[in-house]
């Protein structure tokens, strides 16, 4: 069987839940033993394709047998995020031949003839209303609806947004199907003194301090959290707040907020951490605090327990599908409730390293590897049901 995938989420140093699940898909499907070839579909010039290079495993040459494909289009349209695939050209066409085409977000090519399988990661667009007022939700939600005429299958990322994509687009359930994000080994609860060196060297990492993980967004709910936090101040002045996210952080909301109330001395701001940089602020945390008001996944909270880092976060349905019992959890709505929790938490060593412990065995369930099997696995059929056949998989490498 030839699978073509957008290739778009592989490019550069994109650092979105989107371009994480991208890479570490194909870097397992390149270490998996298949017989399916797999072409990386990039709707920009050839310049880009030496930056998709340098994202790709360096085993693939031996055991991924790619075919990068430009459309040759203006790089413009390649920067806008959310807009859908534009039309692969007739020389494409000519060119690329496949039985399948995944994306690895909700944006499908609009003249492809071939069945699609999409990816949806959650339904903010829709659902959470500083989203859905936006520029940006309302083109996502045309490209998710646009999308899903033309997909034969659609992959979510949990249950809730199986469901919120079956309440809200009215799919049938025997098309969407879920399958969790894995870990990155990265992740893991062994510190590494050395990294923890340069990391000091680089940020004023506290000795004791509440990780935040994200960038600050309504959703991300850091105003409650610092509200939350006001109290805790009261009793607990040296336990500090670190942020870690990709913002410019002197030009946040809650940096100007925390500045406003003069409590910048008890914040640190963390401007873009790699993942192993992120990884040791995780061990180091006393704990992390997730409070989102919606998420389709929350990755954050399997990352933390993959740490053996203990976790408050909110309680959600997403959430609870990646936590089970290993977190302890709050209303993210009600300050009370975050810091009541927060408290419980810093207060009590033994409390902390029982949810360390059953955080790594939860954590553990969560996989790569069975992420990219179970995806092949709907790409296969859904290439045999319409028309597409493994025999394909004979035909010499395109």
């Amino acid at each position: 069987m030839i699978i073509a995938l957008d290739a778009r989420p592989l490019v550069g140093r994109q650092a979105s839940g989107a371009a994480q699940h991208a890479r570490n898909l194909v870097a397992q499907w390149a270490a998996l033993n298949t017989q399916h070839y797999f072409i990386l579909v990039l709707d920009a010039p050839t310049a880009r394709q030496a930056e998709l290079d340098q994202s790709l495993p360096k085993s693939m040459g031996e055991h991924f047998p790619v075919k990068v494909v430009s459309s040759g289009i203006s790089p413009g349209a390649f920067l806008a995020p959310t807009g859908s695939l534009p039309p692969l050209s007739p020389r494409m066409l000519g060119v690329v031949k496949f039985d399948v085409f995944h994306s690895f977000t909700p944006a499908l090519p609009r003249s492809c003839t071939a069945p699609a399988v999409m990816t949806i990661h959650d339904l903010a667009c829709e659902l959470d209303l500083n989203v859905r007022r936006s520029a940006q939700g309302h083109t996502e939600r045309f490209n998710n609806r646009w999308s899903l005429r033309r997909a034969q299958h659609v992959v979510a990322v949990s249950t809730q947004t199986r469901n919120d994509t079956m309440n809200v687009y009215g799919v049938k359930p025997e098309d969407v199907h879920v399958i969790f994000n894995g870990i990155n080994p990265i992740f893991h609860p062994e510190s590494n003194p050395e990294l923890a060196r340069q990391l000091r060297r680089k940020i004023p990492v506290p000795n004791r301090y509440i990780l935040l993980v994200g960038s600050d967004i309504p959703r991300r709910n850091y105003p409650r959290i610092f509200q939350a936090m006001a109290e805790i101040w009261r009793e607990d002045p040296t336990l500090k707040l670190l942020l870690a996210g990709h913002n410019f952080w002197p030009n946040t909301p809650i940096y100007r907020q925390a500045q406003a109330a003069g409590v910048l001395d008890r914040m640190v701001f963390a401007e873009s951490p790699t993942d192993t940089e992120l990884a040791q602020l995780y061990r180091e945390a006393v704990l992390t605090c997730c409070g989102s008001s919606f998420e389709g996944f929350g990755l954050s909270v399997l990352e933390a327990m993959a740490c053996g880092c203990p976790v408050a976060c909110s309680d959600m349905t997403s959430l609870r599908e990646v936590a089970g019992k290993a977190v302890l959890f709050f209303a993210h709505d009600d300050p009370e409730s975050i810091g009541r929790a927060v408290k419980s938490l810093t207060a009590d060593a033994e409390y902390r390293r029982q949810l360390g412990r059953r955080g790594l065995i939860q954590a553990a369930h969560f996989t790569w590897l069975a992420a990219a099997q179970n995806l092949l696995k709907i790409l296969e059929q859904c290439a045999a049901a319409t028309g597409g056949s493994p025999a394909t998989s004979q035909q010499e490498s395109p």
